[in-house]
């Protein structure tokens, strides 16, 4: 009767702990990549990326001197708040003047979007440092795509003047 016990609670134990007959998610055994844990593909040779992560950069410098090519128009703001609910709401707060709920753990905090400092810049300037990472991490390059960056400038220029226009800065 022992051995009969024992022969019972060792099928038991082995049915238990294999797969088939498992009563626990089989989600513990499956392959998972972490981000940033592998390195992706590079690109053939000779091919250049036109966008995202990779693509050519322009400089500070350079972005100073860009044109928002979307013209400040109540659509084009509209355009920019929902983006700006989007990518950047979880940082810089609803209205911009930070931080928001994530930001509050960002040493130092994220920038007051409403500050005369941002104000001053021009709209490439503050298009360049909203996708590179000029005072926090690059995550939005890769997130972000350029037109959208032009809408949520014209929307940033709204922030802390409600009913003023956005206007070109130079």
């Amino acid at each position: 009767m022992r051995l009969f016990s024992l022969a019972l609670f060792a099928a038991i134990g082995f049915g238990i702990s294999s797969q088939p007959f498992s009563c626990f998610p089989r989600m513990v055994d499956q392959p998972s990549v972490k981000p940033f844990e592998k390195a992706m593909p590079q690109a053939p040779s000779g091919q250049v990326p036109f966008s995202g992560p990779g693509a050519p950069k322009t400089n500070q410098r350079q972005a100073a001197g860009m044109l928002n090519p979307t013209r400040p128009s109540a659509e084009s703001v509209e355009r920019g708040r929902l983006y700006y609910g989007y990518y950047c709401l979880m940082c810089h707060g609803v209205d911009g003047r930070a931080p928001g709920p994530v930001g509050e753990s960002f040493v130092p905090p994220p920038a007051d979007l409403t500050s005369a400092k941002v104000a001053a810049m021009s709209d490439g300037t503050l298009a360049y440092a909203m996708v590179t990472g000029t005072g926090h991490d690059p995550v939005l390059e890769g997130t972000v795509a350029v037109e959208r960056c032009w809408h949520i400038v014209n929307y940033l220029r709204t922030l802390g003047h409600p009913g003023s226009p956005s206007r070109q800065r130079k």
